[in-house]
């Protein structure tokens, strides 16, 4: 797996989630009761913080399979 497979499926990600953010925030101006407040409550907000844990767990892959590639790649590898 390349690296870059998982940042191009990051950037999806992160704009997935200020598309939703964005619609959601328009949403919100028409629908304005106790149902769209609970929605927000157990299924939004929760979102926000799962994200962000994500995040950084694919940046942390990410590096993780660059450093593999790169010592595979060195020809002055010792196995």
């Amino acid at each position: 797996m390349k690296s870059g497979d998982l940042l191009s499926g990051l950037g999806r990600l992160k704009r997935s989630t200020a598309h939703l953010k964005e619609k959601w925030l328009e949403t919100k101006t028409h629908w304005n009761d106790q149902a769209s407040r609970d929605f927000e409550k157990n299924f939004l907000q929760g979102l926000a913080p799962q994200i962000t844990l994500a995040v950084a767990a694919i940046h942390e892959y990410v590096d993780l399979i660059e450093q593999v590639e790169k010592e595979l790649e060195d020809p002055d590898r010792q196995d």
